[in-house]
């Protein structure tokens, strides 16, 4: 090796360990930040051990990062839905003691069993029918507040929507840096934690599948397919009914491709295939369509007390009550209650403001029917054989309880998986600082032994100028 040779060696080792130092120093200040990948520089030396060129890479694990993202997009999914699991249980008072319309069920039922037994006690009949106008108010409570939780949906869900596409946009200006900063050591490397930390915030909102152009660009995908940023990011919107996908004046149904993610979710409980074309059954997921069948549900049990009786069935509530005899001046004589969904249910006025009394004669034959089983109630997503009327109502909130439960279960695991992966991940491309103290030092012996070359280096340059001299 010629001195000319052992001193450009020795020149280019300290310039490589100059930027190594600049590297430890941005990872250990940057340790806490979990987008943050450990950036290291990489010789690259030819066939004679001299170093020609240094390479900035990221540590990367591509396997367990796309497993990652695909575990926020579960979590996302789960997360959604637990939360809105949850504000419906608060509405139905399902998460806390006896659900509300089961109790006021109950205790307009245990009002007639006592009005039967004193018969001509005022207090009794006024009791029954505050009890009844408790129980009429409960149904129209809880159909506004699903009608609430809906628009809350479908806000959340359409904020989702210009999120995402922000995100997408950025992804795209990302993927443009990239590009242009190849050239430039290690400030690709910076951005592209950046798109990292992008790339996951979007897989909360909707599942993706990432491919690496060769240009250092990253194309999104969903898991189905559908590109969501590759030659320009896609502008994704909700219609109120679908989800579609606008590219210019073309509008595509994207709906069914949007499954996994906060907005898979929201999309999945607030949609109503009943307003397709042509009308699509109610999905089997119990948290799908869930304003759908609370709505359909509650207006099949509003109607059961004012609707004739149903064959093979005992006596309806509204039949006990209108066809019984003899009728007493001063009495009401049919529709105790009047209304014909959750909304309009409601005890008589007449009843309610005491300008009629309740029928005597039928106050028997309601006991009996409204204490009789074998009634069936058949809505979307529930169907009850053989149950009471306070029984229809233990199962509506009976069903919601339990898939309340069952998606809360789902979320704590996906919750957990997630975490467990994430933890996983960032210990084998985060920033260790044990590592890069070890590394300093490394990079320290090395400064050193360049130094030491250049040192003897000169000194030979000396003596052969002497020499020469």
């Amino acid at each position: 090796m010629s001195l000319f040779s052992a001193l450009n060696s020795a020149t280019a080792g300290l310039r490589t360990v100059q930027a190594s130092v600049k590297l430890v120093s941005d990872n250990v200040a940057r340790a806490d930040d979990p987008n943050r990948t450990r950036h290291t520089l990489q010789q690259m030396v030819d066939k004679s051990g001299f170093v020609v060129t240094a390479e900035y890479r990221r540590e990367m694990d591509n396997g367990m990062k796309a497993q990652l993202e695909t575990l926020i997009a579960r979590e996302g999914s789960s997360a959604a839905r637990n939360t809105y699991m949850t504000k419906l249980g608060d509405l139905m008072r399902t998460t806390g003691g006896e659900p509300l319309l089961n109790k006021y069920a109950s205790e307009f039922s245990a009002a007639w069993r006592t009005l039967e037994t004193t018969p001509e006690n005022e207090v009794a009949s006024y009791q029954l029918v505050q009890s009844a106008n408790t129980f009429a108010t409960e149904i129209r409570r809880v159909a506004e507040g699903v009608e609430a939780l809906d628009r809350e949906l479908r806000n959340d869900l359409s904020t989702s929507m210009k999120e995402l596409n922000r995100l997408l946009s950025e992804v795209d200006k990302v993927n443009k840096e990239i590009v242009s900063l190849r050239s430039y050591g290690n400030a690709a490397n910076e951005v592209a934690d950046k798109r990292d930390g992008l790339i996951r915030q979007i897989s909360e909102l909707v599942g993706v599948r990432t491919v690496d152009r060769p240009d250092g660009r990253v194309a999104l995908f969903t898991p189905s397919g559908l590109a969501l940023v590759d030659a320009a990011p896609a502008n994704i919107a909700f219609d109120g009914g679908r989800i579609v996908l606008q590219i210019g004046n073309s509008v595509q149904d994207v709906s069914e491709q949007m499954k996994e993610g906060k907005i898979g979710a929201l999309y999945n409980m607030v949609r109503d295939g009943s307003q397709s074309d042509p009308p699509q059954p109610v999905s089997a997921d119990p948290s799908s369509e869930i304003i759908r069948k609370l709505r359909s549900q509650l207006d099949t049990y509003a109607r059961a007390f004012v609707a004739p009786t149903k064959p093979g069935e005992p006596t309806s509530f509204a039949d006990a009550y209108d066809k019984a005899r003899p009728l007493v001046e001063g009495e009401q004589d049919i529709k105790f209650f009047v209304g014909n969904d959750r909304f309009t249910l409601r005890v008589n006025d007449k009843i309610l403001n005491n300008e009629a009394k309740i029928k005597n004669s039928a106050i028997r034959d309601v006991v009996t029917a409204i204490n009789a089983s074998g009634r069936s109630l058949t809505a979307d997503g529930l169907r009850v054989e053989d149950a009471t009327y306070a029984g229809m109502a233990s199962n509506i909130t009976g069903m919601l309880m339990s898939t309340a439960k069952s998606v809360n279960d789902t979320f704590n695991f996906d919750k957990g998986a997630k975490e467990l992966i994430q933890e996983r991940y960032h210990s084998l491309t985060g920033v260790n600082i044990d590592e890069e103290i070890a590394m300093l030092q490394q990079l320290q012996t090395s400064y050193a032994a360049s130094a030491r070359v250049m040192q003897v280096t000169n000194s030979m340059f000396d003596a052969l100028e002497r020499i020469v001299g």
